[in-house]
């Protein structure tokens, strides 16, 4: 064990597309990291069944290793109670409503689970892991189809009096712009997310603007994210000009974030911090010009360390943080 601790935990981060986990010591160090399709189209009996597989497999290279596995811990999207250990309305799992998930799975495989929101626990894991490290105070925003969020205080993750705090996507940025997926109007989720700033992109190049954008339209494609921020380092207008007001909204959640929390750092995650600092300097220079200078220093924005493991990591390493 190279020294290592012998006590570790198993995380699982759920997603609409792939479930992650991974075998993660109390001090960080990941022993093998595992993943499969969830296939939501099986429904919810199906989704746990592949849970369980994920959790017998890492259970095992737990005995190879000689491992103890404390707990599993849960990463689920969307609105849940952590305390009843139920999902409640994970938007991108189909059938899935008042889920007690902690029950079933604890009886399935005999050990105890935990269960957090998905962003939280990534946030946990840049935060002890990351681009977190060395701060008492962290946000994390998670970019992509929409935007999530994890609040870090004093070195623990911010619940919140329902459980749900966290939902940074749903800020109001723009009171009568757009209308998001969750009913509000002008949420920064409508304006900066991935999908939001490819159906912006969309728009334009559908009412004539001429873009680069449109070949791939012609072909019979979807523009996404990606295309536009390639094409935008082209140098291509319309979508540099999509990209600068999605980097904008951006910087105006940051200072929202900035000005009600006063974090230390905020951490740029999920799919569209690939950009790195094609996303980052943006930001920070909206944020410069946006913001008031009689407030003191802005905090650190820096792109998250961890990609697609953060989300296993910082579960499993909840099960460590007396109930962070």
């Amino acid at each position: 064990m190279d020294g290592r601790s012998n006590t570790s935990a198993i995380g699982i981060d759920v997603g609409g597309t792939e479930i992650k986990g991974g075998l993660v010591t109390s001090d960080g160090h990941v022993v093998e990291k595992q993943s499969m399709p969830t296939e939501v189209a099986g429904g919810v009996d199906h989704v746990i069944g592949r849970m369980e597989i994920l959790v017998e497999g890492l259970r095992r290279s737990a005995t190879s290793a000689s491992l103890e596995v404390e707990a599993v811990s849960l990463g689920m999207p969307g609105t849940l109670s952590r305390r009843r250990g139920v999902v409640i309305a994970p938007p991108n799992l189909p059938g899935w409503r008042d889920i007690p998930i902690v029950a079933r799975l604890s009886s399935s495989t005999g050990l105890r689970v935990v269960l957090d929101n998905d962003a939280n626990n990534a946030a946990l894991g840049e935060y002890l892991c990351g681009a977190g490290r060395g701060v008492r105070d962290m946000v994390m925003l998670t970019l992509g189809t929409g935007i999530g969020g994890g609040i870090i205080v004093d070195g623990k993750l911010w619940h919140g009096s329902g459980e749900n705090a966290g939902e940074l996507g749903h800020m109001i940025v723009d009171a009568e712009g757009r209308v998001c997926k969750c009913g509000q109007t002008g949420c920064l989720e409508a304006y900066a997310s991935a999908s939001s700033t490819a159906a912006r992109a969309s728009e334009l190049v559908a009412s004539g603007e001429a873009s680069s954008l449109k070949a791939i339209v012609d072909g019979g494609g979807t523009i996404d994210c990606r295309d536009v921020v390639e094409a935008a380092k082209a140098g291509d207008v319309v979508a540099s000009r999509v990209w600068d007001a999605t980097c904008r909204y951006l910087a105006v959640g940051c200072i929202n974030i900035r000005h009600i929390l006063e974090p230390e750092r905020i951490v740029l995650a999920g799919g569209m911090s690939a950009a790195g600092e094609f996303l980052r300097r943006p930001v920070v220079e909206a944020m410069a010009v946006l913001t008031s200078g009689m407030l003191g220093e802005p905090p650190d924005v820096l792109i998250a360390e961890l990609g697609n493991d953060a989300g296993f990591v910082g579960s499993a390493l909840s099960v460590f943080q007396g109930g962070a």
